[in-house]
């Protein structure tokens, strides 16, 4: 069922269907790769991710949250957000912003 209620969930299915780890805004960033290996890990631990993580250390999903903490993202680089499918099935089209919710903060 597609979601047309404005916010979307922090949760590992969104997680997982995220694209942020290969979106080219933040595929060069330090901070980015180095918080994704601490993702990767703690997602190994059992529990609601909601618990697991702060937002700070979290690289993913950011139209579930907001802005990125990470400083180093290339911001004039294109990014997937209209490719990925927590956009997709969260109707994400017609929010203010509509991508680079890395740099532009959560969808509203």
């Amino acid at each position: 069922m597609t979601n047309t209620n404005k916010s979307v969930e922090l949760n590992r299915d969104n997680i997982n269907k995220c694209l942020c780890a290969e979106c080219p805004v933040q595929i060069d960033s330090k901070c980015s790769k180095d918080k994704l290996d601490i993702i990767n890990e703690k997602l190994k631990e059992e529990g609601d991710v909601k618990d697991i993580f702060k937002p700070e250390e979290l690289v993913l999903v950011y139209c579930s949250f907001g802005k990125a903490t990470c400083t180093d993202l290339a911001s004039r680089e294109l990014c997937k957000c209209t490719q990925c499918p927590v956009w997709l099935e969260n109707n994400l089209a017609n929010n203010d912003p509509i991508e680079y919710f890395c740099i532009e903060g959560i969808p509203k």
